[in-house]
Parts: structure tokens; C-alpha cells; sequence
């Protein structure tokens, strides 16, 4: 009994400092666990911002790869849509796709000012900013074009939200899909106020279909 009392009347091991070598040691192992922890986030992260999802457009085009976490939604006269649900805006984040024969007698030079004139009817206030000159993923020309119009996505719904002014651009270039020529027009558009947040998804955007800037 007399020892089992000596025993319980001792520190405790776990009680004792650590020497200055355990102490370095145990400092070591927590820095080598934070910087795991935080590698591990960061991957993580990367590979969600950088996961794509992909949209082909038919034939021997490209595919369209935009980022996983936007989310497909349907709309009238266009092939496809995808928005951002994280936009800060009204007006979400978006790119729309258009792919159609082209017609007799149209180049990029014609379109160049139909475009334009048509964009004029179907967006509010619409305003063509600049029309670059790029490459289409053959290396044949493409354009570029930048605008701005205003928006009013809450109107459908009933609110009363302010209208919101949009920043776009329309890429449109001429390739074979192995049938026939096809004019494919990609629309990226964002609240102006958000361009700059949006700019890299976009370039990602064209990127995938194999666009170059222009020379």
C-alpha cells in the first residue's frame, strides 16, 4: 500500500516540461502538420477554381470549357448557357454560345457591321466599345467585339432592383465542322463592375477554343 501511495505521490510524466530538445521537436512537428494543412487547402481550392466542365459543339469544333461551378441554364435562341451563381451582381456571370451555317455572302468583314446593328435592336442602350481582330483555333480570323447595354434582371421577377450595366463580348469566328461552314459566336458577359473578377474565366473561356489575341 505504502508504495502504491509513493507512486500516486510522484508528478506525473505528462506534467514535467519538456526539455528544450523535446520542446524544439514538438515545435517542428506542429509547423510541419500547419504547413500540410495549409498545401492541402490550397490544393484543394486550385483544383476547385481550376475544374472545368465541358460543352462540345458538334463535329470537329472544339469543345467549350467553362468553370465547374457554373451552372447551365437554359435560354431561347441561344445553343447554350452557363452562369455564374456567385456573382455578387443581379446579373449573373454568364457566356452563351450560338452556332449556325453561315450565310451567302457573310465574312467577318460584313459582320463586322451587322453585328453590331443587330446587337443595337436586341440589348437597351447598347454601345459598341471596340472590334478587335484575333485568331480562330485553325489560325483563320476572328473578332472580337466589346460593348456595354444596360440590364434589368430583376424585372422579370417583379422586384424593384436597379438596372445594372453590362459589359460584353461577342467572339465570332467561321470553322468547318466537317459538313459545313458554321458561323460560332461566344458571348461572355458580366456586370461592368465585375468585369475585372470575371477576366480570367473568360479568357479561360476562349482559351478552350483555341483563340489567340490578335497580332
Amino acid at each position: 500500500m505504502s508504495a502504491w501511495l509513493e507512486t500516486l505521490r510522484k508528478p506525473s510524466i505528462t506534467n514535467q516540461p519538456p526539455s528544450a530538445s523535446e520542446q524544439w521537436r514538438n515545435d517542428l512537428l506542429m509547423g510541419v502538420v500547419i504547413l500540410f494543412a495549409i498545401f492541402l487547402g490550397w490544393g484543394i481550392r486550385n483544383n476547385t477554381v481550376n475544374a472545368v466542365k465541358e460543352f462540345g459543339l458538334g463535329g470537329q469544333l472544339p469543345a467549350l470549357a467553362y468553370p465547374a461551378t457554373w451552372l447551365e441554364a437554359q435560354s431561347e435562341g441561344v445553343l447554350f448557357r452557363a452562369i455564374d451563381p456567385a456573382s455578387a451582381s443581379t446579373f449573373d456571370a454568364r457566356v452563351e454560345l450560338v452556332v449556325r451555317d453561315v450565310r451567302e455572302g457573310e465574312t467577318l468583314d460584313s459582320l463586322s457591321a451587322s453585328w453590331p446593328l443587330a446587337r443595337t435592336q436586341q440589348l437597351e442602350r447598347f454601345r459598341n466599345l471596340s472590334a478587335d481582330v484575333a485568331r480562330g483555333p485553325d489560325g483563320s480570323p476572328a473578332l472580337l467585339l466589346t460593348y456595354a447595354y444596360i440590364a434589368d434582371p430583376t424585372r422579370e421577377s417583379g422586384s424593384l432592383g436597379l438596372p445594372v450595366v453590362v459589359k460584353g463580348q461577342d467572339l465570332l469566328f467561321i470553322a468547318n465542322d466537317g459538313i459545313a461552314n458554321r458561323l460560332v459566336a461566344v458571348t461572355v458577359a458580366a456586370d461592368a463592375t465585375e468585369w475585372a473578377a470575371h477576366a480570367d474565366a473568360f479568357a479561360g473561356l476562349f482559351a478552350s477554343l483555341g483563340i489567340r489575341g490578335g497580332e
